[in-house]
């Protein structure tokens, strides 16, 4: 996706209801490169728990991101 409005559609997804619960674990920072990792916790519209892992690489430029990868993995 690309720009702030598909981002925040993608995180305001009917699919899923009320506020997911985002722990970060960990920042780390080099340069104009921040990678934070951590937890998802939320509800599917259906009644069921999603939990995810993440992993997401930020790269900077004048205090904007620039460009953002990230990596999600389901826990059971």
């Amino acid at each position: 996706m690309k720009g702030k409005a598909a981002f925040d559609r993608e995180i305001g997804n009917e699919a899923f209801v009320g506020k997911p619960e985002i722990t970060v674990t960990r920042v780390v920072e080099e340069a104009d490169v921040v990678v934070a990792e951590g937890s998802v916790r939320t509800h599917r519209r259906e009644g069921e728990e999603l939990n995810l892992r993440f992993c997401d690489v930020f790269v900077m430029r004048a205090g904007k991101i620039e460009h953002l990868t990230s990596y999600l993995m389901e826990v059971k």
